[in-house]
């Protein structure tokens, strides 16, 4: 059936024909007989339209093949309304069914269903029984995810990926933003926000979402009042606004982006189903070509203006300022000060006044920008170390005398400690700690190299260091190569040290080296148990006596 008053809204708003069929679903004769009717009443605004009853309505559009019936059981309005009120109200098939059992009249009939939800909505909408809510200027941006996806699709494999759809909505002037996430956790939930503020140009004094975990939390499992997600309110007090998650099973608290879902839902993602998108900047690019068009779109609320020109000319410059720095994650960690006075975050050694070298202090990552506190005050500032394994170093975190500071943790302690090993190890040690730009750097190296040899053997750790020294003057020594070096040498003692070449030479082991409690035994001959009788020994002491 036709809603000719729809189509007669669309008429004055001086939409075209083809674009009402789709719209409306309806034919071309019964748009060309709509806009007879507007022709004749004079009709030019949305408000006269709409200002129409259902009887006007049938008035205008009878269909004069249908037999006219002159009575009709009326419907109880008054019942029906203080039905739907409350918590627990029965749908309008229900109430239409108990209509049906109303008695009758001779000669009247009762109202299809349609009609029968014709006839309350006109009562609801001429009463107005629902309360509109009246819009702020930049007080509210409502957001949500939209229940469809899109997708990426690998150019190689085919494979796809799907995308969540952020929608954020302006109510006030109507203004959408959408934007893409690989998913719906938390880091993407606030980047669509923040993607949404710049876009704006601005923040609105309140946020509306739902009451999905990355925003509100239960506070209790008996209680069904919720909070404020934490990381969320501290990225949105960074912006000088706040949430207020909307009522649990009240999408009305958010009607407004639930239209604006719907607006995207068919003119982003429906409109762009049919192109392969193979990364997340140009599916992100095509979809803000489509907003564009959505809020440049005009008529918009029956005036010849987009929701673009309400924007910036009524809500655009009440929004509260972005800041001047862009929001990100706030990461919090402890960390020890080490004797070499560097922290130690992830691979990355950090340096701190070297006063501090043996206390705990508190880091704080904010993108790539590290600081380190003690007692809440900032004593060092770093960028994010380039390379794994290396060393951030502020050569005034240094000690005023470090050469010259006796004690643990210095060149000669290593060097000393080095030298009960063997001088291969002396000779590593040094050139480990002179290939450091601060040697305090190598303090922490030295002292796993050394470790080495308290683990296994220092002969193992002398022979490593030595074959590192000689094999090339210009290697630089780390922890890893002596480590690996050691390895390689306890593999090779681990085989039988008694093999034959086919050259006929026999492998042995280095003299001296090898696993604890092993020995040589390849050519061993034993006697038999003779050889250790008393009469054998005797024998064997006197010939060792005429020996002498």
């Amino acid at each position: 059936m036709t809603d000719y008053r729809f189509v007669l809204g669309l008429l004055v708003q001086g939409y075209a024909y083809r674009q009402i069929e789709a719209m409306a679903g309806c034919s071309h004769r019964a748009i060309a007989r709509a806009r007879r009717v507007v022709d004749e009443e004079g009709w030019t605004t949305r408000e006269q339209v709409d200002a129409l009853s259902l009887e006007d309505i049938d008035r205008l559009f009878t269909d004069g093949r249908k037999s006219v019936v002159e009575e009709f059981v009326p419907v109880d309005i008054e019942k029906v309304v203080a039905a739907r009120l409350g918590r627990n109200k029965p749908p309008l098939k229900v109430l239409w069914a108990r209509y049906l059992e109303t008695e009758i009249s001779a000669g009247a009939r009762f109202y299809g269903y349609e009609r029968f939800c014709q006839i309350v909505a006109e009562h609801v909408r001429v009463n107005d029984l629902t309360l509109p809510i009246a819009h702020v200027p930049a007080h509210t941006m409502q957001v949500d995810w939209a229940g469809t996806q899109m997708q990426l699709t690998d150019p190689v494999t085919r494979q796809t990926t799907r995308v969540s759809v952020f929608v954020a909505s302006l109510p006030f002037s109507g203004m959408v933003f959408a934007y893409g996430c690989l998913d719906e956790k938390q880091p993407a939930w606030l980047d669509a926000h923040r993607h949404a503020f710049e876009y704006f140009a601005g923040v609105t004094q309140v946020v509306v979402p739902d009451n999905a975990s990355t925003a509100s939390n239960q506070i209790s499992r008996t209680d069904k009042a919720r909070e404020v997600n934490s990381s969320y309110a501290e990225f949105l007090e960074y912006y000088g606004t706040a949430a207020v998650p909307t009522r649990s099973y009240k999408p009305r608290d958010k009607g407004n982006v639930e239209a604006g879902v719907k607006v995207v839902t068919n003119w982003v993602i429906h409109y762009l189903a049919d192109r392969v998108f193979v990364s997340l900047d140009d599916l992100n690019a095509a979809v803000a070509v489509q907003v564009d068009m959505i809020n440049d779109r005009t008529p918009f609320r029956g005036e010849q203006r987009s929701r673009r020109d309400w924007f910036t000319e009524l809500e655009q410059g009440e929004l509260i300022p972005l800041p001047a720095s862009r929001w990100e994650p706030v990461i919090w960690r402890k960390a020890k000060v080490h004797r070499d006075w560097h922290i130690q975050l992830d691979t990355i050694k950090y340096s701190v006044p070297s006063r501090f070298a043996g206390l705990g202090v508190d880091v704080r990552i904010i993108g790539e920008q590290i600081d380190v506190l003690s007692g809440g005050e900032i004593i060092a500032t770093h960028q994010q170390g380039p390379r794994r394994n290396g060393y951030v170093t502020d050569p005034e975190h240094a000690p005023a005398h470090a050469e010259s500071v006796s004690g643990l943790w210095t060149r000669g302690y290593f060097l000393r400690q080095a030298a009960k090993v063997g001088p291969g190890t002396v000779a590593a040690l040094t050139r480990l700690l002179d290939g450091k730009v601060i040697e305090a750097q190598g303090y922490r190296s030295c002292m796993n190299i050394l470790d080495l040899g308290k683990r296994g053997s220092r002969v193992l750790l002398e022979q490593a260091c030595r074959q590192l020294v000689d094999e090339d003057p210009h290697r630089q020594i780390s922890y890893n190569a002596v480590k690996h070096r050691i390895t390689a040498l306890r593999a090779g003692l681990d085989a039988r040290p008694s093999t034959t070449t086919e050259a006929g030479v026999v492998i042995t082991s280095p003299t001296g080296i090898g696993a604890p409690g092993r020995r040589d035994t390849s050519r061993a001959h034993l006697a038999g148990a003779m050889a250790f009788s008393l009469d054998a020994l005797r024998s064997a002491g006197d010939q060792a006596g005429g020996g002498q």
